[in-house]
C-alpha cells in the first residue's frame, strides 16, 4: 500500500511538472490593473546587437508589466539562412543551419524576458517566414522556450500560430481577451478571419487583436495637407500627407502607411467586442489613433541592423474601465557601447486649436516659409 501511494504521488508530482507555462492563468493585480508591454521586430540573429537585449530589459524595468508580447520578425531572414563569402557573394545555407540560427536568435530575444519571470508570448512576422523555416518549425522552435504562453486556442487551417489569452478578474470573471493573430509574409488570410470569428464568440468580453502586420485602415491615421504644412510627407509626385493630430498621436518620423478597406477590419467592427489592435512591422514610428471606433497603434522596433527608432509600448487596462486603457510609449536612445543608453516615456503635445483667422495667418507664414527656403535659400 505504501509503495502503491509513492508510485501515486510520483505520477501525481510528474503530471504537475509537465503541466507547461502556458496553462497558468493571467489575472488583474490586486491594484486592478493589468499590463501589457509590446516589444516589436528584434529582427537578429545568432549574434545579437548589443542593445537588443539592454532595450527590452529597460522596458520590462520601467513597466513592470504583466505580459509581455512580441510582435514578429524575430529574425533577420537573410542574416540566418545565408552568409556573404569572402568573395562578396550571398551563399545559401542549409534547412538545418538556418534553423539553428534561427534557434540562437530566439534563445538571445528572449533571455531578458525569461530572466524577468514576467509571462509573455509571440507572433510570427514576415521575416520569420522569409528566413524559409516552417510554422510548424517555428512553432516548435518557440515551444522550446521557457515560460512562453502559446495555447493555440484559435484553429488555423493554415497551420499558422494563432492564439487567445483570457484575463481574469479577481473573482475568477473573465474581463478581457487578447489575440495573437500570424500574418505570414503579407497579412491573415480569409480562414483566419472565420476562425477569429468562431474564438471571439464571447462578444460581451472586450477584445484587443496583436499581430506583425498592419491592417490598411490605420494608414487613415494621414491626412492630405499643403507640401508648406509641419509633419508633411511626400505621397507620390504631386501630393502631401502628414499626421492626421485629430484621430492620432504620435511620431511618423516622415513615413506613413498605405490605407484601403480590410476584410479583416470589418470583421473587428462585425464582431463588435474588439477594441484595439496593435502592430510592428514597420520599424520607424510609433503612432496611436481611433479610426471607426478602434484604436490601432504601431509599436517603435527593437532592430538595430539599419537607421531606425527603436522603443517599446505599454497598455495598461484597469478592471473597472477596460475599454478606456492608457498606452505609454518608450523611446530608447543612445548605446550601451557608448554609455548614454536611455529609454524613456515619449510625450506627444496637444495639437494646437486656431480660429479661422489663426488658422489662416498661420497656414500664410508657413507657405512663406516654405517658398524662401525652396526658391531663394542657398
Amino acid at each position: 500500500m505504501k509503495k502503491s501511494c509513492t508510485v501515486f504521488l510520483a505520477l501525481l508530482l510528474a503530471l504537475f511538472c509537465a503541466v507547461p507555462a502556458f496553462a497558468a492563468d493571467l489575472h488583474f493585480g490586486e491594484d486592478g490593473k493589468f499590463r501589457v508591454l509590446l516589444i516589436a521586430d528584434p529582427q537578429d540573429d545568432e549574434t545579437p546587437e548589443p542593445d537588443m537585449a539592454p532595450l527590452i530589459e529597460a522596458a520590462i524595468r520601467k513597466s513592470s508589466p504583466d505580459l509581455i508580447i512580441v510582435l514578429g520578425d524575430m529574425v533577420e531572414d537573410h542574416d540566418v539562412n545565408s552568409y556573404i563569402d569572402s568573395d562578396g557573394k550571398r551563399v545559401a545555407l542549409s534547412y538545418a543551419e538556418t534553423l539553428e540560427n534561427c534557434r540562437a536568435a530566439l534563445r538571445s530575444v528572449y533571455a531578458p524576458i525569461i530572466r524577468s519571470s514576467v509571462p509573455y508570448t509571440t507572433v510570427l512576422g514576415n521575416n520569420d517566414y522569409l528566413s524559409g523555416v516552417t510554422a510548424q518549425d517555428w512553432f516548435k522552435l518557440l515551444q522550446e522556450q521557457d515560460g512562453i504562453l502559446l495555447p493555440e486556442t484559435i484553429a488555423d487551417p493554415d497551420g499558422r500560430i494563432d492564439n487567445m489569452l483570457p484575463v481574469y478578474g479577481a473573482d475568477g470573471k473573465e474581463l478581457l481577451r487578447l489575440f495573437t493573430l500570424d500574418t505570414g509574409k503579407k497579412g491573415v488570410t480569409s480562414e483566419q478571419i472565420r476562425a477569429f470569428g468562431k474564438a471571439n464568440d464571447q462578444r460581451s468580453i472586450p477584445a484587443v487583436v496583436f499581430q506583425h502586420i498592419p491592417v490598411s485602415e490605420a494608414g487613415w491615421f494621414w491626412q492630405y495637407c499643403f507640401p508648406w504644412d509641419d509633419g508633411a510627407i511626400a505621397r507620390g509626385r504631386f501630393f502631401r500627407l502628414k499626421l492626421n493630430t485629430r484621430v492620432a498621436r504620435g511620431d511618423d518620423h516622415g513615413e506613413l502607411w498605405d490605407n484601403n478597406i480590410s476584410l479583416q477590419f470589418l470583421n473587428w467592427k462585425a464582431c463588435g467586442n474588439v477594441i484595439g489592435a496593435y502592430f510592428g512591422h514597420t520599424h520607424n514610428f510609433s503612432v496611436e489613433g481611433t479610426w471607426c471606433g478602434i484604436r490601432m497603434g504601431f509599436v517603435y522596433s527593437d532592430r538595430w541592423n539599419g537607421g531606425y527608432q527603436h522603443g517599446a509600448m505599454l497598455l495598461t487596462f484597469d478592471k473597472d474601465d477596460v475599454r478606456n486603457y492608457e498606452t505609454t510609449v518608450y523611446r530608447y536612445t543612445g548605446s550601451v557601447t557608448t554609455g548614454d543608453a536611455s529609454l524613456d516615456v515619449e510625450t506627444y503635445p496637444d495639437p494646437p486649436h486656431y480660429t479661422p483667422l489663426e488658422w489662416f495667418l498661420h497656414e500664410r507664414q508657413l507657405f512663406r516659409n516654405y517658398i524662401a527656403q525652396k526658391f531663394f535659400s542657398k
